[in-house]
């Protein structure tokens, strides 16, 4: 039975289309949903981020969740927004552990798209992970 999901989000159109995965997962006893934004740490130290334009990214990232949950929400899931910062596959093997999810869902691709079959945030994820790792195709 599956209680639990991390779903990392990257607004990417491959992150959207695992939605639809999410909600089929309704059937396997699937009730709660932590969607997860990762702020790569690259990013912002290449820059010189002070803190408060980090916080004002987060806060950012936060509102254009927003229609994730409500979309989520209406799937009838309970769903929790995250936005953190960090190297994003160690933030997300980190959430489900904190979460106690039963299960990481993932694209296997996402907004650094290379042409592979599987991006490299994913590779890490599924070796880091202790709990399952669903990878959805990108098409």
């Amino acid at each position: 039975m599956i209680g639990k999901v991390v779903f990392p989000f990257d607004f990417s159109k491959f992150s959207e289309q695992v939605i639809p995965y999410i909600s089929k997962l309704k059937n396997f006893g699937l009730k709660e949903v932590v969607v997860v934004n990762v702020l790569e740490y690259e990013e912002f130290t290449s820059r010189s981020s002070s803190k408060l334009e980090i916080e004002e990214y987060r806060k950012r990232n936060f509102e254009r969740l927003k229609y994730v949950k409500e979309n989520l929400e209406k799937e009838g899931f309970k769903v929790t927004l995250r936005v953190e910062f960090g190297i994003p596959s160690k933030v997300i093997v980190t959430t489900s552990e904190e979460e106690k999810a039963n299960l990481i869902i993932i694209a296997s691709t996402g907004a650094g798209f290379t042409p592979t079959l599987i991006g490299s945030t994913v590779q890490n994820v599924i070796r880091l992970s202790k709990i399952p790792v669903l990878v959805i195709p990108s098409v």
